[in-house]
Parts: C-alpha cells; structure tokens; sequence
C-alpha cells in the first residue's frame, strides 16, 4: 500500500461526479482500476458509460487476496480513518462509497501538477529535506530583495 494508491482512488472517485458526501456503488474491481492506474488516466475510468475494472481472474489465486487486500482493503480503510472518504459494502458484493469535503479538497489539489507539489510539500514540511527547501527559499527571495532594493539606491 502507498499513498500513490490512495491518492489514485480518491482523485478517481471525486472526478467521476464531482459531487460531495453522495454515494457512488462500485465494484471493488473497479477501485482496483483506480488504483492500478496514474492520476492523469483517471479520466478514461467512466468510459462508455460504465466505470473500468480490473479482471481479478487473470491473476493467479494466491495473489488475487493479497492484490484485493494491499490495493482495495487497506486504502479505503486508510482514507475512511483520515475522514476523506466514507464507504461501507452491500450485500451484493459492491461498496457503496461517499467522498467527503476534505476528501474533494485533497482530490481537486491532486488534479494539478502545482497542487500535488503543495500536497507534498506540507506532507514533509517537518522533515530535513522540507526545512531544507524552507531555507532555500527564504534565502533565495533575501538575495532577490537585495538586489532589488540596491537597483532602487542607485
């Protein structure tokens, strides 16, 4: 499981409506095309009016649990416990699935490329390597606030 996954399935959700807090049913074959797929293919999942899915049975048996659990189990878990999502399965075999306002705010960073740099930024902002970008910046725009005010003195 990686956040990729997670990331891939909720900005899939959210862009297949666009609609907050309404339930969506889908197969959990079809999250595993989601999950399967890069963020910018998203788009091609609700095509010919039916959401692509995944054929679990070409995969041999022993994976097929391990794929259902590390692809579909534990990432709708994971954004269920950090409250971007909300799903419960039905009886027949579908989940039915809700994506939430902060789900949709994640999903609509994640649909550009300036809005996953700010995702991954405040991410690993605590980390050595965010600090590191924190003082490069602030340096940077230091220099930049030199050089223009010794333009102004001239």
């Amino acid at each position: 499981m990686s956040r990729d996954d997670e990331d891939r399935i909720l900005h899939g959700l959210y862009y297949y409506r666009e609609n907050i807090d309404e339930d969506v049913t889908v197969t959990g074959e079809q999250i595993l095309w989601l999950a399967m797929h890069p963020l910018r293919e998203a788009d091609a999942w609700f095509n010919d009016g039916q959401p692509q899915s995944v054929d679990t049975s070409a995969f041999p048996d022993d994976i097929q649990s391990k794929l259902s659990t590390a692809k579909l189990e534990l990432p709708l878990r994971y954004l269920q416990y950090r409250r971007l999502i909300r799903y419960a399965r039905r009886g027949d075999a579908t989940i039915s699935v809700a994506v939430t306002f902060a789900g949709a705010d994640r999903a609509i960073r994640l649909h550009t490329r300036r809005g996953r740099l700010d995702l991954w930024y405040r991410e690993h902002k605590d980390g050595i390597f965010g600090i590191s970008i924190s003082i490069l910046v602030s340096f940077v725009t230091a220099l930049a606030t030199v050089a223009i005010a010794l333009r102004l003195v001239r």
